[in-house]
């Protein structure tokens, strides 16, 4: 039997920077930069790529889970971090490694503003994950007035962000549908805005998202896979 080689993985910084710094000339001055580090960095190494990015002034993070994002902060890291997953069995130890929430559904929405009410805490950031056709998580258009009347009702947290996801975006024969998904998209910020009484960050795009559809930035874009490649 033939001796089992080990595989081994090399991420080259300097490609990384490289890419990171072409997104980022893509982006008006005012845009943030939003880097993906999910599945511990999509299956490389999180701690090290987000110590490194954290060096270049990207602004903000984001994990799939309360764990990476504890894992990030042991190792340094001291910018943003959004949870994508949240599971409410972890909210006190999301909130005490100051991790900011994506709230998507009735049920994390209610159990977290309980939970940051019995931990004190006072207009602790989160961000409103809005499904406007990728179908995966988030709320419906028509969830804008329950989420924002149980939000006017306590002072325990504060809307940093409302975001959603471009189902399509690398797809060109899909410009109608990418096009549609913004529109919603900025229906929503609007009435949402108008209804809470203050304006949120608004973020929408990944990376082909900022290839390909610049009047989509807004406040932020997030970026993850396209990092490497």
């Amino acid at each position: 039997m033939p001796k089992a080689q080990e595989t081994l993985l090399e991420i080259d910084l300097n490609a990384l920077k490289h890419n990171f710094d072409h997104l980022k000339s893509k982006l008006q001055s005012g845009t943030q930069f939003l880097a993906v580090v999910k599945a511990y960095g999509y299956g490389s190494d999180a701690c090290e790529i987000a110590k490194y990015l954290q060096d270049l002034n990207t602004d903000y993070f984001a994990v799939a889970y309360t764990n990476e994002g504890v894992a990030l902060r042991e190792s340094g890291i001291t910018k943003p971090i959004l949870v994508l997953h949240p599971q409410p069995v972890n909210f006190k130890t999301l909130i005490a490694n100051c991790l900011e929430p994506s709230l998507y559904n009735s049920k994390i929405l209610n159990e977290f503003l309980k939970v940051a009410s019995g931990e004190k805490q006072k207009e602790y950031p989160v961000h409103i994950k809005f499904n406007t056709g990728l179908n995966r998580l988030g709320f419906w258009e028509n969830d804008v007035d329950y989420i924002t009347g149980k939000l006017k009702a306590t002072k325990s947290v504060k809307v940093k962000s409302i975001f959603s996801h471009l189902a399509a975006s690398e797809d060109l024969n899909e410009k109608k549908f990418t096009k549609n998904q913004i529109k919603t998209f900025k229906t929503i910020a609007k009435d949402f805005s108008k209804t809470i009484g203050y304006k949120p960050m608004l973020h929408i795009c990944n990376t082909s998202g900022i290839l390909n559809y610049p009047e989509a930035h807004f406040d932020m874009v997030r970026s993850g896979i396209g990092l490497y490649g």
